[in-house]
């Protein structure tokens, strides 16, 4: 009966991503043939120039540290309407 297909065995090579990467270098050079970035760094991590979260005086992430003039006594802690913020 030629249509009749069929395959006897297994798949080469299945389970070949489940082996866990050793070193960070190895993580790279596959994210790196993927096209993908990597690491994925925080914006809490970053300085103030690179994210609107970063800088050392910040570390609530969806709270940024500047406060509007007109914003509630409760907020207006901080920065208050900073001229400019970042790398001079």
């Amino acid at each position: 009966m030629p249509e009749c297909k069929g395959v006897i065995g297994v798949v080469a090579g299945s389970g070949r991503t489940e082996k866990p990467f050793l070193k960070a270098g190895s993580k790279w050079f596959a994210m790196t043939a993927k096209n993908k970035m990597w690491p994925k760094v925080s914006g809490t991590s970053m300085n103030s120039v690179s994210h609107p979260f970063g800088g050392r005086s910040s570390h609530a992430k969806g709270i940024p540290t500047q406060s509007a003039r007109n914003s509630p006594p409760g907020r207006k802690v901080g920065k208050i309407a900073p001229k400019r913020t970042g790398r001079r």
